[in-house]
């Protein structure tokens, strides 16, 4: 059977309208749980600096945050909506909790600067992994390797104590991770397709893609006070 171009437009502009739904959803739950990890990080700092410097309370969270993680991921299918977009906000609470030292470690100035370099920097590659033609489902062999490496790195360079390792670090870190927002932007779409049929799972995928960028747009602000933050001590 024939269809014209007439009658398709309507299909594909409801598509259209759908994907950019999922979108919103999905960048929106990330901006609310950056909000949540500076608003909790802010009000630690404030209300407990001793306990925001603790090691032996940094490595509880630490603990519980992997344990988060990997529970969001095991029960993604299972889990419902609601408990799903439960643990990326009791984890974006968990993180602010863990990074509230900045506020007491490092310039503040220098933070907020770090802060909006890491979303101008974000923002390019989103839209870049939004906009490109190029699949970068290729690069995802590189990433992990990159990942190991950057791990690795970082392992060597908690005994070393080095400076210059630690800016080396840095910028391979940042740039990682600046791949990677372009990497997860563009899986959205696929995260879409798979499950658009669905529309409970389709919220689920954008609260997993929201974990993600969510993670991506942490450790470029990380890296970007490694190489720019000026630590008060």
């Amino acid at each position: 059977m024939y269809y014209s171009p007439i009658q398709e437009e309507p299909y594909y502009r409801d598509k259209t309208k759908e994907f950019n739904r999922h979108l919103t959803r999905a960048y929106g739950f990330m901006a609310g749980g950056l909000a949540i990890t500076f608003l909790v990080a802010l009000l630690m700092a404030y209300f407990f600096p001793q306990t925001a410097l603790n090691p032996t309370v940094a490595i509880v969270l630490a603990v519980v945050e992997i344990v988060t993680v990997i529970a969001f991921s095991a029960t993604l299918t299972r889990a419902s909506y609601g408990a799903t977009l439960g643990m990326f906000l009791f984890y974006s609470l968990l993180n602010g909790a863990s990074i509230s030292y900045i506020f007491l470690c490092y310039d503040l100035n220098k933070v907020f600067y770090c802060f909006a370099a890491a979303a101008i920097s974000f923002a390019i590659m989103a839209i870049l992994g939004h906009t490109t033609k190029r699949e970068l489902s290729g690069f995802l062999g590189l990433f992990i390797a990159g990942l190991f490496g950057l791990l690795f790195l970082t392992f060597i360079g908690f005994f070393l104590k080095s400076s210059a390792l630690e800016i080396v670090i840095a910028c391979i870190g940042l740039i990682l991770f600046l791949g990677i927002t372009a990497f997860d932007a563009q899986r959205l779409r696929r995260f879409y397709e798979s499950a658009s049929e669905d529309d409970a799972f389709a919220r689920k995928f954008a609260v997993y893609s929201a974990l993600q960028l969510y993670l991506d747009f942490i450790n470029i602000f990380f890296y970007l006070l490694r190489l720019f933050g000026r630590n008060r001590k």
